[in-house]
């Protein structure tokens, strides 16, 4: 009965960590999706400067290009040009002074995405080293329960070869045989009803695990496509349903095999 009361909070504690980590991978997600936004605003706004920048190096001002120079006045008209030849250096200058801040933040928003990227991509194979090591104890938990079964049903059948001796042997003793048989009855039904509850429980630990794979491999296919959030809210919400109902089947199971418990006492006292 400790046992299974111990088995059955390591389970349950197992499972909330799930859910925990699986939240903060969302909300990790949901990060990474509002840096790509603001990286898509930042170019989409480079991009604008610098097709401003370019309109702005190329225009030439026709009052001042085409200035009339007065006849005979060569030196003024030669110092008109300078001047002008020296605005537009300057402003080319500003220009390309301009592009070059505009790649530096380029440059450092590239920066802080893959910084970003990795860290989701670090975070994610931690998380996944945890739940599987998660989900290997529960393995382990489900063998130990169903070897527990298969000792519960090679005693019931030690016993139902002692109640048919029993019955051979000593017809005097024939209420207790019908007591045996009835317990007896009683234990098939227990047995019966923690089979179905491990086939139960395996079968959600499969599910549990076919989805975490896919979430993974759905996870490393939006990096490449640069998808933002490969986690939606109906898959962590089957997982979660997974995850209550293999607690409530094992919740069960340590209910029916303490009645099963009882059964043999009643049966070694006769």
């Amino acid at each position: 009965m400790r046992r299974e009361h111990l088995q059955f909070a390591v389970v349950l504690t197992l499972s909330v960590a799930l859910v925990i980590a699986l939240g903060l991978l969302v909300r990790q997600s949901r990060r990474l999706a509002i840096l790509e936004q603001q990286q898509e605003t930042d170019l989409r706004s480079l991009h604008r400067l610098l097709d401003a920048a370019r309109q702005r190096d190329f225009e030439k001002p026709p009052a001042e290009i085409e200035s009339p120079v007065p006849a005979g006045n060569c030196e003024a008209a030669l110092a008109t040009r300078n001047a002008t030849i020296e605005r537009l250096d300057r402003q080319l200058s500003d220009a390309q002074a301009s592009i070059m801040n505009l790649q530096a933040e380029l440059s450092s928003s590239n920066e802080e995405r893959e910084k970003a990227v990795a860290g989701a991509s670090e975070l994610l194979q931690k998380e996944k080293g945890d739940w599987q090591a998660q989900l290997d104890g529960l393995k382990q938990d489900l063998e130990s329960a169903q070897a527990d079964a298969q000792a519960s049903r090679q005693r019931l059948a030690a016993i139902e070869a002692d109640n048919a001796k029993l019955n051979n042997t000593n017809n005097a003793a024939s209420a207790r045989a019908v007591d045996l048989a009835r317990v007896i009855v009683q234990l098939q039904d227990l047995d019966s009803r923690r089979d179905a509850l491990l086939t139960s429980i395996l079968r959600r630990y499969r599910d549990i695990t076919s989805q975490f794979r896919g979430m993974s491999g759905q996870l490393g296919s939006n990096r490449e496509s640069n998808t933002s959030n490969p986690f939606t809210d109906a898959a962590l919400t089957r997982i979660q349903s997974a995850v209550s109902s293999a607690d409530d089947d094992l919740r069960q199971l340590s209910e029916l095999s303490a009645q099963a418990r009882q059964l043999e006492k009643k049966l070694a006292k006769k």
